[in-house]
């Protein structure tokens, strides 16, 4: 079996704050999107991409 891509990974963290400065500045990453998590609604969810926001990244 091949495996040719990634569609999502889902991981729970800490602070926002630090979730942000983590994905963005180490790792490079954009924040795409935020909304509200639908089963915590105390708690964002976070979605991130690459520079160009492209599908799979």
């Amino acid at each position: 079996m091949q495996i040719n891509g990634l569609h999502h990974v889902t991981a729970i963290a800490g602070p926002a704050r630090r979730n942000l400065d983590f994905y963005g500045r180490v790792l490079g990453l954009r924040l795409v999107k935020k909304t509200v998590n639908f089963d915590d609604p105390g708690t964002y969810h976070l979605y991130y991409g690459d520079a160009a926001a492209a599908p799979g990244s």
